[in-house]
């Protein structure tokens, strides 16, 4: 299974949020085999909230060398990629049944994407057949590669906020160019907004109960984005009680998660143990 997480803009919507915890939620609750990772050029900063660096880094062109997107390009053009060739170019994140594939470290955007639209979908439906789920986060916008992917997904997380101005933004210019189906996540959500999840789906008929989601703004969370905590933090709390400061945060993310396996047609049977 693919599961594409765009959005119409870049930065305001949290797709990058979005996309770790509702990953993280799936390898560790549902305990499903999964692989996470990125096609975006100028601004993959998946990996820093993982494991303290991206591939993009001063510095770090000897950690990400045999490993991400890059050099997995490599070994499909020299060979027929198997179970082996896949783990050895992704990062595994200890108890968590998820890895990492970083992005790329090159410096030319146009031969990057040249590349990736040759190569890419048989890459992605090789490695769909070692994993459950594949989570990709793609460019934001119009770009040519990223409407590729999402032509060829499962599912397309449409990344949103609760400025409506995006929201009227997206169904005015990109709504008819999103194929296949969708799901609504609203990231930093606050629910003290006029504009909650209730009354924008009133107000946008096309978003329903079961095809959207919101994951709130937490503080915690973003601090551990930063400090390359992200697995750390889910590990303390994904099975916090309802006294705990951050069991909405928990809560709403597991709820988006649950709808997005149900729209899938994947079972929503979690395992409530870790």
């Amino acid at each position: 299974m693919k599961i594409a997480f765009w959005s119409p803009i870049h930065g305001q919507t949290g797709t990058t949020s979005n996309i770790l915890v509702t990953a993280i939620i799936t390898g560790m609750i549902y305990r499903k085999k999964s692989l996470l990772t990125q096609t975006q050029f100028s601004f993959n900063n998946l990996e820093a909230p993982l494991v303290g660096s991206n591939s993009k880094n001063e510095g770090t062109t000897d950690y990400f060398r045999d490993v991400g997107l890059d050099s997995l390009i490599r070994s499909f053009k020299a060979a027929k990629l198997d179970r082996d060739a896949i783990e050895n170019c992704c990062i595994s994140l200890s108890n968590t049944n998820l890895s990492l594939l970083p992005g790329t470290s090159k410096n030319n955007k146009d031969f990057f994407e040249f590349e990736m639209s040759t190569v890419l979908l048989n890459i992605l439906k090789t490695m769909e057949g070692f994993h459950d789920v594949l989570f990709m986060d793609i460019s934001a916008g119009d770009n040519a590669l990223s409407m590729q992917i999402i032509e060829d997904s499962n599912l397309t997380v449409v990344n949103l906020n609760q400025n409506m101005g995006v929201v009227d933004g997206f169904f005015a210019n990109h709504r008819e160019n999103i194929k296949g189906k969708v799901f609504y996540l609203f990231g930093n959500y606050d629910c003290n907004s006029k504009y909650n999840i209730n009354n924008i789906r009133r107000r946008y008929k096309e978003i329903t109960i079961s095809n959207s989601g919101v994951i709130p703004y937490n503080t915690s969370f973003l601090d551990a984005q930063c400090d390359g905590k992200v697995i750390d933090f889910m590990k303390e709390n994904i099975l916090c009680g309802k006294n705990d400061s951050n069991w909405y945060f928990i809560h709403k993310a597991k709820s988006a998660t649950d709808k997005i396996r149900r729209l899938t047609g994947a079972n929503t049977n979690r395992v409530e143990r870790i």
